[in-house]
């Protein structure tokens, strides 16, 4: 992996955490008008106000789970810069070595070092699987709450509907839930995409 592949990681991060926790913050104040509506009509909605609760709730969780993200991704940036900067040493003495094949002496000096970097280097892949593994199971957490999410938007929509008077505004608010859980599900789907690519780079050792 090089420079520019551990960059598109970052990126990708980013992106992901800066869209995840805007369309999160869509959502809550969605599930606060749902409430809003719900407190005004009284008795009429109670049905829909705990399905609007439920909907801020599991919002709030995805938040928390969300903000975990970066404390996976730095470790695992270092992790490889680490590598990418052993590789060098090891290709380093490799040019030692080809310069210094007369001189045995330094020449097996020069393999126990290239030896015991190339030993640090696999090292450091694992730990570096290791922690990707790990922001994985993270992002896969995240993507199993956004599908409940969806399916609190399913109810919401079926409580909206059962509702009379009020059943247009509900199915607004209903809507809009629906696009903001949509914005989360594919910040989440591409993001997954990327870690899964970057692992499949680190198994097959490109």
């Amino acid at each position: 992996m090089d420079i520019q592949r551990i960059m598109e990681v970052v990126d990708a991060s980013f992106d992901a955490r800066r869209s995840i926790e805007k369309a999160l913050r869509e959502i809550d104040r969605r599930a606060l008008n749902a409430m809003v509506l719900v407190k005004r009509h009284g008795k009429a909605l109670a049905g829909y106000g705990v399905v609007a609760q439920a909907f801020r709730e599991r919002a709030a969780t995805l938040k928390e789970s969300a903000s975990h993200l970066q404390e996976s991704i730095a470790p695992l940036i270092e992790a490889h810069m680490r590598i990418l900067q052993h590789q060098r040493f090891v290709s380093a003495y490799g040019d030692m070595l080809e310069g210094n094949s007369l001189c045995e002496k330094a020449c097996v000096s020069l393999k126990n070092m290239q030896k015991n970097w190339q030993i640090t280097i696999t090292q450091e892949e694992a730990e570096a699987r290791k922690i990707l593994a790990h922001l994985l199971e993270t992002v896969y957490l995240l993507q199993a709450g956004i599908e409940e999410q969806e399916y609190v938007v399913t109810n919401g929509r079926i409580e909206a509907a059962l509702a009379e008077s009020t059943g247009a505004p509900l199915m607004r608010v209903s809507r809009d839930m629906g696009e903001a859980v949509h914005t989360v599900a594919q910040a989440i789907r591409t993001y997954r995409h990327q870690l899964e690519s970057l692992e499949h780079e680190s198994s097959i050792g490109i």
